[in-house]
């Protein structure tokens, strides 16, 4: 039972990381949209969950040599706890057993598993965030129909960080010229500002 309380941190700590990454690296700006996507929290669970159980049988998984733990205050558990929550992506590499066909050998472990649902998590997440940002944004581009005073608005209104004189500023720029539709150029703007700005250009 004394191994139940850091598991639970690495749990915690694994879970909060992998939902922080999917989001900075998917929905930086738009992040708040995912808040009523089941999937995004069982994904984010399922990693803490990994965790959880490394940090309950790390004693065996050390004794095995599967895992070798080094470095300051990793006598701790509670320390063990947070490396293991911190580097839970490391731990997908673990083999599980390995199945063997004639003369070959195919490893199965935690990555293998981690596979079944991974692909279907993220696009589930994905087509959950497209349908609220296009939720989000049709009554804006009701009320504001005319593309080119769109289109306007968004040159005018851009942070300091996507200036018309910056590399990132132009290249937004040159999409937002290219768009042919109110509710296209609009999904750009949010995507790249957030919602705070994108509101305060195109109130409701």
């Amino acid at each position: 039972m004394k191994q139940l309380g850091p598991a639970l941190l690495s749990l915690v700590l694994a879970s909060s990381l992998a939902a922080l990454e999917l989001v900075t690296s998917k929905y930086p700006r738009t992040f708040s949209l995912l808040r009523r996507c089941w999937a995004f929290y069982v994904y984010a669970t399922i990693y803490g969950v990994i965790a959880f159980c490394v940090t309950l049988g790390l004693g065996a998984l050390v004794k095995s040599g599967t895992i070798k733990l080094e470095g300051l205050g990793l006598s701790s558990p509670w320390v063990q706890a947070v490396a293991v929550g911190v580097t839970f992506k490391a731990f997908l590499h673990i083999r599980l057993f390995s199945v063997s066909v004639g003369a070959e050998s195919f490893p199965v472990g935690v990555e293998t598993l981690v596979q079944l649902f991974e692909p279907w998590l993220q696009r589930t997440i994905e087509l959950d965030h497209f349908n609220a940002l296009r939720n989000y944004i049709a009554p804006r581009a009701q009320k504001y129909p005319d593309l080119e005073l769109v289109k306007k608005q968004i040159a005018q209104n851009l942070p300091p960080s996507m200036s018309a004189d910056s590399a990132e500023g132009k290249a937004f720029l040159a999409d937002v010229q290219r768009a042919v539709s109110v509710n296209e150029v609009l999904r750009l703007y949010m995507s790249s500002v957030g919602r705070g700005l994108f509101d305060s250009v195109f109130p409701l």
